[in-house]
């Protein structure tokens, strides 16, 4: 893998962050744009470079290609992470200490063990295929949000911002994502080759187009709207679907894939959110639902190795029991550090009261 590869790849996970946070300002981050960009570069940064601490130790992961990708994997993972903290306040420390942590407890050792099997000892042939980090960052995140919302359903952040990014602007963020993500799996392949690059930039065209036409005709269906945040929900679930297999799929399965995932998604959101009040769940929809598509269909229809391939299992399974552990661990980890932060918000928020009811005494 050259060295412009490796930063093109870099580069490209990178890009991802901002399109992604601009997206979620609309359903999560509602504590004004300069606050919420501030937060964002620091937790992404922080989580960057913890990664590069880290696996500055483990020779193996040092010395490999994807030493720097796996650092932007780490700086998004941290964002993602983040995200339901901040729905449930808004100030600075709970939700960078939490998002520090869950990196250095979740997706430092979920990466390490997926995406350099090699270096813990474990054989790269008998686990699950994961090339786009689904596992250690969308599975993780999504079953991390999936706990915190549950323990923290009585709390969430009133809207403060009473902005809505436009159209167009959603519309612009989906193509940086869009455009990021091809950068992304493609460097994360390694190397450009004839056959197996067009395939990924084939499949990471086609299962997002699917996923959102998904997505819109559950949206359409279930609420008589069809909305540019629909797209763009249905665009990053079918991005996520894709992540894990987008250099074993054949373009057909790629695109029942993300059909699949829009779906699935689009219901899921709409549902919970209907029933909650709390957008936060798009997170479990469209990550860890949609990587959870991805990673069991690549199980099945991976071009090679998938069961209607060659009526083999071992795929099958890797992949699901992947997918269990990576939640369970996830999961436990996230409830754990939530409890712990959680005393940190709830000074915070009782600070923030007796300030504001002092501001309004002396106003009156």
């Amino acid at each position: 893998m050259s060295v412009a590869l490796t930063a093109f790849c870099t580069v490209g996970i990178l890009a991802v962050i901002p399109g992604l946070s601009l997206l979620y300002r609309e359903f999560l981050d509602r504590t004004g744009v300069a606050a919420s960009a501030l937060l964002t570069a620091a937790i992404c940064a922080c989580a960057f470079a913890l990664w590069l601490v880290v696996g500055f130790f483990v020779p193996a992961v040092a010395s490999s290609p994807l030493y720097l990708p796996a650092a932007s994997l780490a700086a998004l993972s941290g964002f993602l992470a983040s995200l339901t903290v901040r729905d449930t306040t808004t100030h600075v420390a709970p939700a960078l200490l939490y998002s520090l942590a869950w990196t250095a407890l979740v997706y430092t050792p979920v990466a390490v063990i997926v995406l350099f099997p090699t270096s813990v000892g474990f054989s790269a042939a008998t686990g699950p295929l994961d090339l786009g980090g689904a596992l250690p960052v969308h599975v993780a995140v999504g079953s991390g949000a999936l706990v915190v919302l549950t323990v923290a359903r009585r709390w969430s952040v009133a809207d403060r911002s009473h902005v809505r990014p436009r159209s167009w602007l959603l519309l612009s963020s989906g193509l940086v994502i869009w455009a990021g993500c091809i950068a992304g799996y493609v460097g994360l392949n390694l190397s450009i080759d004839s056959v197996v690059t067009p395939l990924i930039v084939t499949n990471t065209i086609v299962a997002p187009i699917l996923a959102v036409l998904g997505w819109l005709i559950v949206q359409r269906i279930r609420s008589a709207t069809t909305t540019a945040i629909g797209a763009i929900a249905g665009l990053v679930a079918g991005l996520v679907a894709i992540a894990a297999g987008s250099a074993y799929f054949t373009p057909l399965w790629a695109g029942v894939t993300g059909a699949a995932a829009g779906i699935a998604g689009s219901i899921f959101v709409s549902g919970w959110v209907r029933a909650t009040h709390r957008h936060a769940w798009f997170i479990v929809g469209a990550h860890l639902l949609a990587a959870v598509v991805g990673l069991v269909m690549l199980g099945i229809f991976g071009t090679n190795s998938g069961f209607i391939f060659d009526g083999q299992i071992d795929l099958f399974v890797a992949q699901v029991v992947a997918i269990v552990l990576v939640g369970v661990w996830a999961a436990a980890i996230s409830l754990l550090l939530w409890l712990m932060v959680r005393g940190i918000a709830l000074r915070a928020n009782e600070r923030s009261a007796s300030s504001d009811q002092g501001v309004g005494s002396s106003a009156s």
